[in-house]
Formats: structure tokens, sequence, C-alpha cells
């Protein structure tokens, strides 16, 4: 072979390399797992507070039913008692969700456990009216926007990337096993212990909730103070 066609081969051969190497298939970011969405701690600790406060919130709902229909004995006033405790979850998401970004959200979640644990717990005392009740099971399903709110907001703090779907979707799959579950454990303990008992290891949910956010999750300024700061430092 001549020399010419021996350079012009070595030239071709050398630039088609990069060619095929450029048409090969990249390589894909692994997606997030499971086990790797459970190893965040901060994760952990709100994938568990919610499933609590869940789980409490359907404490509280049955177990109010069933002490107003065995106060009255009327199915009318206990589907009444049922009705104030989820009707209120849609008016709070309107009126009380802005609250998660005024105000730091973890302190938004441990007060929202703590309100709902002494409203459960006002429930258990004797001699309290009907309408009481009603109006206290209203209140505690109001104070579960904020609380939800803002633990939604965390998030994205806490989740990057291919994180956050996998991180949301946990959650929403095991929120509605926790309610079934909720439902389930509530009629049990009404049934063995009776329905203040299960007021009381209601409040004792949102106490833990409280606890396991306060020791496990990090303090953070509130949404719109940052971007305040964010503005002045620009």
């Amino acid at each position: 072979m001549c020399p010419a066609l021996q350079e012009e081969t070595a030239i071709n051969g050398e630039a088609g390399r990069p060619v095929a190497e450029a048409g090969a298939p990249s390589e894909r970011p692994a997606r997030a797992t499971f086990r790797e969405i459970f190893g965040l701690a901060e994760f952990r600790a709100l994938w568990l507070a919610q499933l609590l406060s869940v789980v409490g919130d359907q404490l509280a709902r049955v177990a109010l039913t069933l002490l107003v229909f065995g106060q009255t004995h009327s199915p009318l006033l206990a589907a009444v008692a049922f009705a104030a405790s989820v009707i209120p979850a849609a008016l709070g998401g309107v009126a009380l969700a802005g609250i998660a970004d005024r105000l730091p959200r973890r302190t938004v979640m441990i007060t929202c456990d703590l309100v709902r644990a002494a409203l459960v717990a006002v429930m258990t005392l004797p001699g309290v009216p009907i309408w009481a009740l009603v109006g206290l099971l209203f209140l505690v399903t109001l104070t579960s926007a904020p609380f939800t709110s803002a633990r939604a907001a965390l998030y994205p703090d806490i989740l990057a990337g291919d994180r956050y779907p996998v991180g949301t979707a946990i959650t929403l799959t095991t929120v509605q096993i926790a309610q079934v579950i909720g439902f389930a454990a509530a009629g049990v303990v009404a049934g063995l212990f009776g329905v203040r008992t299960c007021l009381l290891v209601d409040a004792l949910t949102f106490v833990c909730s409280a606890v396991i956010i306060r020791i496990w999750v990090r303090a953070r300024p509130a949404a719109r103070e940052s971007a305040r700061q964010g503005g002045a430092d620009s």
C-alpha cells in the first residue's frame, strides 16, 4: 500500500472511532430506590409522623362517632359527627395551607400535633356536651391541613432529583394504608377498652409525632423569610 493511502486510512480510522463512541447508548443515572429514600433520616421522620397523624385522625373520627351515637342513639347526629371530621379537611386546605409558608415548617407541624393532642384530650373529659365534642373534632381535623401542607413543602428540601417522586409515591401509598389501619384500630380499641381510651391513644399518637419531628427534622427558616433574604443578597 502506498504511503498516501496508508495515511488516508489512518485518518479515516481515527475519525471513525469518535463517531462510533458518540453513537453508543449513554449510561442513564440510576433511579432512586426505596432503600435509598428510607436511608434519609428526615424522610423517615416525616413519613412516620404523617402515618401517626393519619392513624390519629381516624381514631378520633371513629371514636367520636361511636361516642355520639352511644349518648344520643341518633344515627343522624352520629352522621353529623362523622361529617365534622371530613369537611374541615377541605376547608383547612384552602384557608390554612398558607401558614406553612409564613412560619417555619417544622414549627408548624409540631404546633399542629400538640394542638390536636390537647383538643383530643379535652374530648376525653366526662360531661363534655355533644355539640362541644363535634366542635372539637371539627378543630382537630381543621388543624391537620397546615400539618400536611408543611410536610409536603419540606419534601423538596429533603428529596432531590428522582428521590422526590419516589418519596411522594411512598407517602401517598402508605397514607392510604394508614387510613384503613386507623379505622380498624379504632374499632378494636373502642370495642375492647372503650371510646375514651381510644381517644387517649389518639392524643398519644399526636404527641409521638411531635416528638419525632422535634428530634429528627432539621429546623429551617420560614419560606418567605428565606425568599426575602435571597432577594436582599441578590
